[in-house]
């Protein structure tokens, strides 16, 4: 599972003037517990559920992942980096 940038999260996530608590819920997780670990511990999270945070911060989703989870691109830019592809949606 890819490694999200909770600072980067959390910054998108107080600007928008959001508690780790909506955005949990927003996003579908049972607890905010959840994405206070994703921000703070950068825990590892399905790419499906960083689709959502994207949605909800209103960011394309390579805003949010770490850097060391993009796949380097075949001209060796970091900038052309692909993510992993989700692997569908479990609502």
């Amino acid at each position: 599972m890819p490694k999200p940038n909770g600072a980067q999260i959390r910054r998108r996530r107080q600007e928008r003037g959001l508690t780790t608590a909506e955005l949990a819920a927003r996003v579908g997780f049972t607890n905010e517990g959840s994405m206070r670990n994703i921000e703070n511990r950068n825990d590892s999270t399905a790419m499906i559920k960083l689709y959502r945070i994207a949605r909800e911060l209103g960011v394309a989703v390579e805003e949010i992942i770490a850097a060391d989870d993009a796949e380097p691109s075949a001209d060796g830019d970091p900038d052309h980096a692909r993510l992993p592809a989700p692997s569908g949606d479990r609502r």
